[in-house]
């Protein structure tokens, strides 16, 4: 695993993006709930014909962020908990 980076060295996006979301799986489940969100909130305004609520829109934005998050990580980090971490108890037997 050479070449990746630990948690703590990710870029300050990243860190946000994936703020207490362990794995992969969540990150992209959040991702496509955040677009399920701006339809469902666009649809409700255009029903509704309050231009307001168009506002929910900003979730496609956490959705794109989400997404760059997920793709920065593949190419540079891991998924594992800090499995690229020098002296972590990554592989290590528990006592």
């Amino acid at each position: 695993m050479s070449g990746r980076l630990s948690r703590a060295q990710y870029p300050w996006w990243v860190r946000v993006s994936l703020w207490g979301l362990p794995r992969r799986s969540a990150v992209l489940g959040f991702a496509w709930l955040s677009v399920a969100a701006a339809v469902g909130v666009s649809g409700y305004a255009a029903w509704v014909g309050n231009p307001r609520w168009y506002g929910g829109m900003v979730f496609l934005l956490a959705a794109f962020l989400y997404w760059r998050a997920v793709r920065w990580v593949d190419r540079n980090g891991s998924w594992e908990r800090d499995a690229a971490a020098p002296g972590s108890a990554a592989g290590q037997p528990r006592e």
